[in-house]
């Protein structure tokens, strides 16, 4: 044998399922382009019949990870069958009181540690994504039996005060413990518990089941009031003053009033000289807040930002896929934070399916001009074919302007 071994005597080939790419970013800041392919080089090498966490460790369907995921893979790659059969996956795994496990498929272990609705509503996500991203709401229909069995159990843990805490909390911070945040598990499950009722809702009116979508109804505003009443502070700000609480009440409109929830966010990014400071679940919300308050450039920044904890770290330590945590010593190929991903295309490319007219039907157009940026392009290939985006700074008689180039399939409405 050969004793010292030159590495190029090695060669590797990178094995994936065969998904199409059916989107693409690009723009004139080279962190952002390298950072989406990374993010293209995890989503594929996750994708191995199941969205695995990891393809070096592990390799389970982590549900936490895949919740936190399904949009962006489903946008950048031809991924609706794949999920289609994964989602058959994930409803042999209901066991007979309703629980799922934390990965999917399992061998028989999963429903005690990394279980909850970070992980379990996947069972909501995965068909509510193929429903916003193709217009086709079988699978959310065929789900609902399954959405029936899991809520009732998910209601059926709630504590004393109505509230839902059990399993995963918000997962892989930049924290001393990863499974320690300081936003607490019966706010993440509770709001999470909130998403999944409305997303049955939907389901249930697509199935022309009034009965159903009134009783979830029901259970949905029950538990909105509990939450703003245990959360929501008089003068209408968090009472837990962390970039993921904020973020969550947000995105899934639990205020009355946005204002000073706006002023909050802005200010637990500040604090952290924006940087993150929330876990997975904060992750998949804190970018999206931030666009909903009017501020995508804090998301900007801290999507760019530099030293601990940041993606541009991983990027200096040579990273060509995303690791699983801020802290060094961890897998360094997981897909869990490409989040991202989405809110590139749909925040500065600008291009949303319309959830009113879903399938790409209609589509929003909504791209961000941030002053650090000279141009930005990105394509969406949807069922109706592709629709792009081309925008640019130009100088004309000595302003700065905006060029900007969009293209639609026919038949498709564009609002601008």
């Amino acid at each position: 044998g050969v004793k010292n071994p030159d590495p190029a005597m090695v060669s590797g080939v990178f094995i994936h399922l065969d998904v199409p790419q059916t989107a693409d970013f690009t723009c004139s800041d080279p962190v952002l382009n390298q950072l989406y392919r990374l993010g293209q080089m995890a989503t594929l090498s996750n994708l191995q019949h199941m969205p695995t966490d990891c393809p070096t460790r592990e390799k389970l369907g982590w549900a936490n990870d895949a919740q936190a995921s399904a949009e962006q893979m489903m946008i950048n790659y031809d991924t609706v069958r794949f999920f289609k059969k994964w989602l058959v996956d994930i409803q042999d795994s209901l066991r007979e009181d309703g629980a799922i496990p934390g990965i999917i498929p399992t061998p028989g272990w999963g429903y005690e540690w990394g279980t909850g609705p970070v992980s379990s509503g996947v069972l909501f996500e995965v068909p509510y994504q193929i429903y916003l991203q193709t217009g086709d709401d079988r699978p959310l229909i065929e789900c609902l039996p399954y959405f029936r069995r899991h809520l009732a159990y998910l209601l059926s843990r709630a504590g004393a005060n109505g509230l839902i805490g059990f399993g995963l909390s918000d997962w892989a911070g930049p924290f001393e413990s990863l499974d320690s945040p300081p936003t607490p598990v019966e706010f993440t499950d509770s709001v999470l518990t909130v998403k999944c009722l409305r997303i049955a809702i939907l389901a249930a009116r697509r199935a022309e089941d009034p009965a159903a979508a009134a009783e979830w109804e029901k259970e949905q505003a029950r538990l909105s009031c509990l939450l703003k009443a245990a959360y929501i502070k008089p003068d209408g700000t968090c009472a837990v003053h962390e970039q993921t609480a904020v973020a969550m009440l947000i995105v899934h409109r639990l205020y009355d009033h946005l204002e000073p929830l706006a002023a909050q966010l802005k200010q637990t990014v500040e604090e952290h000289d924006f940087h993150h400071n929330c876990g997975m679940v904060g992750l998949r919300h804190l970018y999206e807040a931030l666009t909903i308050i009017g501020a995508p450039e804090y998301a900007y920044r801290i999507i760019t930002a530099r030293g601990y904890p940041s993606y541009t770290r991983w990027i200096e330590g040579g990273a060509t896929t995303l690791w699983e945590t801020w802290q060094p010593g961890n897998s360094k190929n997981h897909h869990m934070y490409s989040h991202f991903m989405a809110w590139l295309i749909r925040n500065l490319a600008g291009i949303n399916p319309d959830p009113e007219r879903p399938g790409y039907v209609r589509v929003l157009f909504t791209p961000v001009f941030l002053p650090e940026l000279n141009f930005c392009r990105g394509y969406c290939d949807t069922v109706h074919g592709r629709i792009a985006v081309d925008w640019q700074r130009v100088v004309q008689a000595g302003a700065d302007r905006i060029q900007i180039k969009i293209s639609l399939p026919a038949g498709v409405t564009g609002v601008f």
